[in-house]
């Protein structure tokens, strides 16, 4: 799906993925332009491990960097060959090991001054509808931590200022930043709510005697604590039945192994230690973003994360699998989070009315579609024409009927805030409809495949139907 994305918005693309064709493993780079959908590859390279600061030894890496001549040969063909380019896009290819964590952004924008943004392997989310942007913020910090709630406080006040819509925020904290937060006199003003670390686990346990919690248990764990399923619920039930347009995550990294994943406590009204802290994955990030119907999904690692690599590379193995924006954030390089505000203000605005941000703090996987304004070619595709030429491409039209869903957004487009059931079953449908066609099946399957597609699209019609017909407001 990355590459008709790139070929349909004619984007100027740099490739990077793990060389394991021969005996030493290296890092193979290519910056390549498309014209009218043909790709032309304007350079390649093969770099020893050593020169990004990797190693073929097993264990997270650490000094991670792009090297000099690397960055500059890139700044130097975005003002010779690609001038006139308004962005340059990363496409981290499969095998990519730990190089989702090299800071591209920090090396790059500074001497391409251009944004990069990196390119999803999915197509655009359902519409995000609503009046209001509302976001939810969740933060594990670690005892005796004190950057938490400064930083709260910082990062609601900055989204309000970016965002031009009227901003509601649910701020859910470890029991010791809320009363920090409290101690000083927050929050002051209606729309933006503290929720109770003391009820969490009762909230849990509530949601579970009724069997309404929609967060897995994990084989081989006695207890709702050990996988993150109090903050889930506690999350969910928090927000009433108010779905949000942002998620806010700021957790810390840890590696398993291979496997990255975030710390953080069992219980938000219990302090956290190494000995007994819980470890959600990515999945389970990503799945509350979608119970809470969140386009949006951002990670932020805190000042003092240890495990930043983690958090990275998990950040970014959700951002290629989700179709809405997904962005990393480093506290320590936006402390007070006004670059993710100010990223916050662009996803909220219509198209083309603000600037597309260049923040070397974060990294964002964002659709073509959605930064079209701002692409050096505006006029590749017509402003009605929408994903439509790359559904038409990729996945069976079989009667998918796209009004119902263009029905639901415009019957909560005056709506403040959006129930939760819709936005989620928006956010289900249109990953759905992502997945379809994405990958080529085999010629001796390529019927079968075809007819599992036509199936499947034939079903998702019919559930956004159904969705369209009970989603009217009351």
């Amino acid at each position: 799906m990355a590459e008709a994305l790139m070929r349909t918005w004619d984007l100027a693309v740099l490739r990077v993925r793990l060389d394991l064709t021969e005996r030493t493993p290296a890092v193979g780079t290519e910056l390549v332009s498309y014209d009218r959908s043909t790709p032309r590859s304007l350079w390649s390279g093969r770099y020893p491990l050593e020169a990004f600061g990797l190693r073929a030894s097993a264990g997270p890496p650490s000094g991670l960097t792009v090297p000099d001549d690397l960055r500059d040969r890139i700044g130097r063909s975005l003002q010779v060959e690609l001038a006139g380019e308004a962005s340059l896009w990363l496409r981290l290819e499969s095998p990519s090991g730990y190089l989702p964590a090299v800071p591209w952004e920090q090396a790059l924008i500074g001497v391409t001054d251009v944004p990069l943004l990196r390119v999803p392997d999915r197509l655009p989310a359902a519409p995000d509808p609503g009046m209001r942007w509302s976001v939810a913020v969740a933060v594990s910090a670690p005892a005796g931590s004190t950057w938490a709630a400064p930083y709260v406080t910082s990062l609601v006040e900055a989204i309000e200022r970016s965002v031009d819509l009227e901003v509601e925020v649910d701020v859910f904290t470890d029991a010791d930043t809320a009363r920090r937060l409290v101690t000083a006199g927050w929050p002051s003003r209606n729309l933006v709510h503290l929720h109770r670390p003391e009820d969490a686990r009762e909230v849990s346990e509530a949601r579970g005697q009724r069997g309404v919690s929609q967060f897995r248990r994990r084989q081989a764990v006695t207890s709702a604590a050990e996988t993150g399923r109090v903050w889930a619920d506690w999350i969910a039930d928090g927000l009433d039945g108010r779905a949000v347009r942002s998620l806010h995550v700021v957790l810390d990294g840890v590696w398993d192994e291979e496997r990255p994943l975030l710390p953080l406590s069992p219980d938000p009204a219990e302090p956290a230690s190494a000995r007994t802290c819980t470890f959600v994955a990515g999945d389970d990030i990503r799945l509350l973003a979608d119970v809470v119907g969140a386009a949006t999904l951002s990670f932020g690692s805190p000042p003092d994360n240890g495990g930043d690599t983690a958090t990275q590379v998990l950040a970014d193995e959700v951002g290629q699998r989700r179709p809405g924006p997904t962005i990393y954030s480093s506290l320590r390089l936006d402390p007070d989070g006004s670059a993710l505000a100010r990223m916050h203000g662009f996803i909220a605005a219509p198209p083309g009315q603000v600037p597309l941000p260049r923040e070397p703090s974060l990294f964002a996987y964002l659709q073509p579609e959605q930064v079209k304004p701002w692409l050096s070619h505006p006029d590749t595709m017509p402003q009605d024409e929408g994903v439509a030429p790359i559904l038409e491409s990729v996945a069976p039209p079989a009667g998918f009927d796209a009004q119902a869903d263009a029905d639901v957004s415009e019957a909560y487009a005056q709506s403040a805030t959006v129930p939760s059931w819709v936005a989620t079953s928006e956010r289900y449908i249109g990953s759905k409809l992502a997945e379809l066609g994405r990958s080529e099946a085999a010629p001796e399957r390529a019927t079968f495949k075809a007819a599992y597609d036509r199936g499947t699209a034939e079903a998702l019609s019919e559930l956004q139907q159904i969705v369209a017909k009970h989603a009217r407001p009351s």
